[in-house]
């Protein structure tokens, strides 16, 4: 091998050993082939017209004449170096987090990229490590491998390469494709776009929701409070089943949804109870009460007041009902046989279950099936099957007849505004597609649903991983990979088979879930957890010092306004600030009803002239904003504490 190679291979098993181990036999494999001449990729390597080294690829192309071949330039046979440095350009880094180079030829725009941008981090994705070779072979890489934040992403798939930017803000990510550098795996590349795509979606969709919400899940959290130290948490039945062991984990749980198919399931529900655990959301409650049916579990996590409507009027006196802390308050005063919480997607409840005892957290797929899913998940169920769980409005219908949605529709109903144009909006409201359920009929389906279905994709596979399959009882509802077919009456027959084994293992299910409660309780007495009392005078007295500080903060931003040879004395303590207030335990919770990056950046242009175009006393007027927010948020919170 030549001496870039193992230059390179060196610096990449230095900088990624675990992955290097992984690539072992790929890395022999590219060693063998190259040292004997052999081409172990359909590559030509050719020279530029300025003497570096670039490669042509040849394609195999289908057409309506038949196979063909390309060849297909990856870097431009003139200057490659050139070429990538005006790539490069592209990226701003006011603009950007964080840039993906999702295939990249022999490497030349990530060398650029390195060398111009030294500390931003840098992912390369190349899902075939004989073309990641081919790059650490060819060019020299010990600028890439010296960068301070870099990811290397190869021989996986496209859901695990997404996940890899989690930690990122998908819109502001700059993703860098070039179909010459991807031409070798097009199906991956075109999957990861559109993984991506859905990702830069459910960003948007969580901005404008907390931009819409944070005031109410502020509310409702300040008054549910005291919940936090007296319901038990979701956390005693996690695993339970596993606990019991043996036959207990194949006793199925069956997510009740209140998509129109649900009204195939109804009548079968009474005999499912008998050997199922039946768990539904809060929008398929009232179908189910009014056809005499009370599951073992309901779920509703959506702070809404329309979602609290749900459960309006009904009662379930069998039923444990699953919220959390930022839901509406009446849904605490719902009668039912025990109200569990889960840990708070929300920053005040996730403060008080710091120092209180943590609830125990469930997925959120934006959809309360996502949580009802994932409940039946961590209790350690073998098969989970959906019912009604539709994503799709088959026949053209919102909901089931009889649930919350169709009966508030004819209650506000009017000549002008009739319930079916209540049905019409939800039809079309949110960029509506046609796409196929599982028995391949056309469905219609929406851009939202399509997000909450990529949820169930992915969680779904990795559940199978973990021995835990999931089913649809209901065929007409968008098809979704990962999830089987069945019926009520394929599983009524499974479950009279071995009926006795499943209503004891329902029953020790539940026994189970109260002995780890206790114990709970028993290891929260034995650390001696600070009482409710304590807490809540903590947490005011973290926001009065949080008050404080942005008011010292505004005082000397005030004052380097008014006197510009104050601003170097005044950075210095604002600095001295602000590492107060992230330091702060109490700052997150401000954060929730604090202004969101798109909100500031419209606060910022209302601000004087001299803000915009003073370069001296920009930061100055930047930091009076951000503190006369803080103020503003803290307020909220003292004025409901």
């Amino acid at each position: 091998m030549n001496s870039i190679w193992n230059t390179n291979i060196d610096l990449f098993a230095k900088r990624f050993p675990a992955l290097k181990d992984i690539l072992c036999e790929d890395i022999a494999f590219f060693e063998k082939e190259t040292e004997e001449g052999k081409s172990p990729l359909p590559l030509e390597f050719i020279a530029a017209k300025n003497g570096s080294p670039t490669a042509v690829y040849t394609a195999d192309m289908a057409g309506a004449e038949g196979a063909k071949t390309a060849a297909i330039p990856l870097h431009s046979k003139y200057n490659p170096e050139r070429e990538a440095e005006q790539l490069v350009q592209q990226f701003n880094r006011n603009d950007f987090d964080a840039a993906v180079f999702l295939g990249f030829g022999l490497g030349y725009a990530p060398i650029a990229f390195a060398e111009a941008n030294p500390s931003t981090p840098l992912i390369l994705i190349e899902n075939n490590p004989l073309f990641l070779f081919a790059a650490l072979n060819t060019l020299d890489f010990s600028k890439v491998f010296s960068h301070q934040n870099l990811i290397f992403v190869t021989k996986t798939n496209a859901n695990t390469a997404v996940s890899v930017l989690a930690s990122y803000k998908a819109e502001r990510i700059k993703i860098y494709s070039s179909k010459a550098h991807t031409a070798h795996d097009p199906s991956f590349a075109n999957e990861f776009l559109e993984l991506f795509k859905r990702s830069l979606q459910k960003d948007e969709i969580n901005t404008n929701t907390l931009e819409k919400f944070s005031r109410l899940w502020m509310k409702n959290s300040m008054a549910n409070l005291p919940y936090l130290a007296k319901c038990d948490g979701v956390r005693k039945y996690r695993s339970a089943l596993l606990q019991l062991g043996g036959k207990a984990t194949e006793l199925p749980f069956v997510i009740l949804a209140a998509g129109p198919s649900l009204e195939t399931v109804l009548p079968h529900l009474a005999k499912l109870k008998e050997s199922c655990v039946l768990v539904c959301v809060d929008t398929a409650l009232h179908a189910l009460v009014k056809a005499g049916i009370e599951p073992d579990f309901i779920v509703l996590v959506d702070p809404q007041y329309a979602c609290a409507r749900h459960l309006e009027f009904l009662k379930a006196p069998s039923s444990v009902l699953i919220t959390e802390s930022a839901a509406y308050p009446s849904v605490f005063r719902f009668e039912c046989r025990e109200t569990v919480m889960c840990s708070s997607l929300f920053p005040i409840g996730q403060y008080f279950e710091n120092r209180l005892g943590q609830k125990g957290k469930l997925g959120a797929g934006g959809s309360v099936a996502t949580t009802a899913w994932d409940f039946a998940r961590t209790c350690g169920a073998k098969r989970i099957y959906l019912a009604g769980m539709d994503l799709g409005f088959p026949g053209k219908q919102t909901h089931i007849r009889g649930s919350q949605f169709e009966e508030r529709a004819h209650r506000s109903s009017s000549r002008t505004h009739t319930a079916e144009s209540d049905g019409t909006a939800s039809l079309l409201g949110a960029s509506p597609s046609l796409s196929k359920d599982y028995m391949g009929n056309a469905i219609l389906t929406d851009k939202r649903m399509s997000l909450f279905a990529w949820w169930f994709e992915s969680n779904c596979l990795t559940a199978l991983k973990d021995g835990q399959t999931t089913f649809t009882l209901t065929p007409q509802s968008l098809a979704i990979p990962n999830i089987s077919i069945s019926s009520p009456e394929e599983l009524l027959l499974e479950c009279s088979a071995k009926k006795e084994e499943l209503m004891e293992a329902k029953k020790k299910f539940f026994e189970q879930a109260q002995k780890n409660s206790s114990s709970i309780k028993a290891e929260e007495e034995k650390n001696a957890l600070p009482s409710f009392e304590n807490v809540l005078l903590e947490f005011k007295e973290n926001l009065l010092n949080l008050q404080a500080l942005s008011k010292k903060g505004l005082t000397l931003c005030q004052s380097a306004i008014q006197n510009r040879t104050k601003v170097r004395e005044v950075n210095a303590k604002l600095s001295e600030i602000d590492s107060q207030i992230l330091n702060s335990k109490g700052k997150d919770a401000a954060a929730l009803v604090f202004p969101t990056e798109r909100q500031l950046s419209a606060k910022v242009k209302e601000l004087p002239e001299a803000a915009q175009n003073d370069p001296m006393l920009k930061p100055i007027y930047y930091s009076r904003l951000i503190y006369s927010e803080l103020q503003k948020a803290v307020k909220a919170y003292l004025d409901l504490v």
